[in-house]
């Protein structure tokens, strides 16, 4: 009986916790993620921004990015970022990405003759996990 009523209660109190609040919904988005290359734009490879491809919609139905050509090969969903970390810098790696979108980023002046850049939404990553391919 005592099991019952303290049952009863903690329901009771979580449902009156609960109440009337939203659900969390976080500011930024998620994706997994493949790493494609980078842009060659400056003579500082450390200034180029990396190409990541998004695997369709995500749970959500939300795309993200572009469709481009790279090294022969077409790509949807297709991001850039500037802050993706050394230890990241490897194409054909697939991350899980937690982020901020910023809007198209078209590229400022490049150093190079030649340079590859896209003009395509650019990402300010939160967090980034590796996961297995």
């Amino acid at each position: 009986m005592l099991k019952k009523l303290t049952s009863i209660a903690l329901m009771s109190m979580v449902l009156i916790a609960c109440k009337g609040k939203p659900p969390y919904v976080p500011d930024y988005e998620n994706a997994v993620g493949l790493i494609i290359g980078p842009e060659t734009c400056r003579v500082n490879a450390a200034q180029n921004a990396w190409l990541i491809q998004f695997s369709g919609p995500n749970a959500g139905n939300k795309s993200y990015g572009e469709t481009i050509t790279y090294s022969g090969n077409t790509y949807s969903n297709v991001v850039k970022t500037y802050l993706l970390p050394d230890s990241s810098k490897v194409s054909g790696r697939k991350y899980l990405f937690e982020f901020y979108l910023e809007g198209k980023s078209a590229q400022n002046d490049c150093d190079l003759a030649n340079p590859i850049t896209f003009n395509i939404s650019k990402i300010r990553l939160k967090n980034i996990v590796k996961i297995a391919n």
